[in-house]
């Protein structure tokens, strides 16, 4: 059975993140801030002192993704040892077709 994804929220943190960047070039003069990061009306100006508080709930959700990906089955696994279970298997349905073939 395949397991359950985790919910597709969990790894939503570019808007927070584009937030937070949003409110560190809200200060800055036009022609260092990026005018596309300004999409946040009434946001507040956040000074680089602040950033360590003001991004603790990022760390958090990304915490959060982090422990949903690890939870998944097989995510200890290599790369290698997937694919040399891919080539077994691929080699157990050709086997399985010869037979079905001779068997016709």
């Amino acid at each position: 059975s395949i397991p359950a994804l985790p919910p597709p929220e969990t790894f939503d943190i570019l808007p927070p993140l584009h937030q937070l960047l949003s409110r560190l070039l809200a200060g800055n003069p036009p022609n260092l801030a990026d005018p596309s990061l300004a999409a946040y009306p009434d946001q507040q100006h956040l000074d680089i002192q602040q950033l360590a508080t003001e991004s603790s709930s990022i760390k958090a959700r990304i915490r959060k993704a982090l422990a949903a990906v690890r939870a998944l089955p097989d995510m200890e696994r290599t790369v290698e040892e997937q694919e040399e279970e891919i080539e077994y298997l691929e080699s157990k349905i050709r086997r399985q077709r010869r037979i079905i073939e001779d068997m016709r």
